[in-house]
């Protein structure tokens, strides 16, 4: 009796964490933005239009209405959505008309309203933009920025564009304009008068700016691979560097939940950060494998834009079993047919209640577990071995993880090996290609040679 006692009433930590409470498959695909205004919830896609919902429950959202803009034969993308009352504004990167304005007066019935045109420059790329009071301000990267007079919302009037080098971000408080300058930083401008902006200030990041939160004097700065910022601007003359936390993904957006709460996209996984007035500290994590793009939150509720889904979380104390794992994705490299590799897999249990794992199933020959726990007590965590050996034939399979957390009781890994085709080890054939973005001149690849080098390709709409 006494060792029952033991097992299962252990802990008496106050544990927090992620509990998924629901996973929709939306219409539109490669969801890259989440905006909150009142009850609904706005998801622009990539592909098939941007969605609307209803979260007046927020942990359970109802989708509401699907609406496309035509583009050609596709419909215009979506990567970046701001809202102000009725109206909403999306920007995209598609040259020509990338944006779409759209009143909301009746979210089931979304009315399209035209595009927002910029003077000057008839073809730039838009990325981030916010709207404040009767100003709308649009990053375009190397186009600069461009502030709009909103008095009459549904016809946003160009005032004028600031040049900068790489603008992926826009906040808007009072009578400051805070732009994420990409690779170069934030700037600060004072837009008391719109017609004529007056730089402040201009404080360099570590990393390249990806988006911006602000909660009254402090600036959370999303900085990709280089993880979260937090800056004191209280005085915009001398920003001042509070702390940075190396999130260890791609910090892509960001979203504040309170006064100390902020919640991160990180690639593959959704982080909760809290800043105890002395630094940012992990208080939060999901591993979602699902490529986590961008975020929003109301109150302790938090919505992950994940490519093709999204996934809905409650942050708080957990008083059930948590599994957490640290991959969805397991890869190999390349090896010789009898070759083995091990993979090893951090398996946590976050909650307050043991966890109680059943032994996994895995569906190919090639890949074998060891060590896999049964059981892993309250806040604690176990490392297992995934081994591939390289047969004759190709290797992709999945290993199914059953467990007792009541909402994710069984989660599925991929597990690739190898197969003909590209993989890790396979020596890549030399090539030069044009530099379109970031730089200029020409890239060739033996010109890395020994280097890690990572190549994103994008195809404008």
């Amino acid at each position: 009796m006494q060792k029952y006692l033991f097992l299962f009433i252990p802990v008496f930590c106050m544990a927090k964490n992620l509990t998924l409470e629901s996973r929709i498959n939306p219409p539109a695909r490669e969801l890259m933005d989440v905006e909150i205004v009142g009850n609904i919830l706005i998801i622009p896609g990539n592909l098939d239009g941007y969605d609307f919902y209803d979260i007046s429950a927020p942990d359970s959202p109802q989708h509401i209405s699907n609406f496309e803009v035509p583009m050609n034969n596709r419909a215009l993308p979506g990567f970046w959505v701001c809202a102000m009352d009725s109206f909403v504004y999306f920007t995209s990167r598609s040259k020509g008309p990338g944006s779409a304005i759209l009143d909301i007066s009746d979210p089931s019935n979304p009315v399209y309203l035209g595009a927002l045109l910029w003077e000057g420059n008839a073809d730039p790329s838009f990325e981030g933009l916010d709207a404040r009071d009767s100003v709308l301000a649009i990053a375009a990267h190397d186009d600069g920025v461009g502030l709009f007079h909103l008095n009459d919302p549904a016809n946003p009037d160009f005032a004028i564009q600031i040049p900068t080098m790489n603008a992926w971000d826009i906040v808007i408080d009072s009578t400051t304009l805070i732009v994420g300058d990409g690779e170069y930083g934030i700037k600060f401008y004072d837009i008391s008068n719109l017609t004529d902006p007056v730089l402040i200030s201009e404080y360099l990041t570590v990393g390249a700016v990806k988006d911006l939160e602000l909660n009254g004097s402090l600036l959370y700065i999303a900085e990709g691979s280089a993880g979260v910022e937090l800056v004191d601007i209280s005085d915009r003359e001398n920003p001042i560097l509070l702390d940075r936390f190396d999130t260890s993904g791609l910090a892509n957006k960001i979203a504040r939940m309170n006064d100390s709460y902020l919640a991160v996209s990180d690639w593959e996984d959704v982080k909760i950060l809290e800043w105890n007035e002395t630094e940012l500290e992990l208080v939060g994590y999901k591993m979602t494998g699902k490529r986590t793009m961008a975020i929003a939150a109301k109150d302790s509720v938090i919505y992950s834009a994940e490519w093709q889904h999204l996934q809905t979380f409650t942050f708080g104390e957990i008083e059930n079993a948590d599994i957490d794992i640290s991959s969805w994705d397991v890869a190999f490299p390349v090896l010789e047919v009898g070759g083995s590799d091990t993979f090893e897999l951090l398996i946590e249990n976050n909650g307050q209640f043991p966890l109680g794992i059943s032994a996994p199933y895995l569906n190919h020959n090639d890949f074998q577990a060891l060590n896999f726990p049964d059981y892993i007590d309250a806040g604690g965590s176990a490392i297992t071995q995934i081994i591939y050996t390289r047969s004759n034939q190709n290797a992709s399979g999945v290993i199914q993880i059953s467990s007792n957390d009541p909402d994710e009781g069984e989660i599925e890994l991929q597990l690739v090996g190898n197969y003909e085709g590209g993989i890790v080890g396979v020596e890549a054939p030399d090539f030069t290609l044009p530099v379109v973005a970031n730089g200029s001149g020409s890239f060739t690849l033996s010109d890395y040679a020994g280097k890690i080098v990572v190549i994103a390709f994008f195809a404008p709409g």
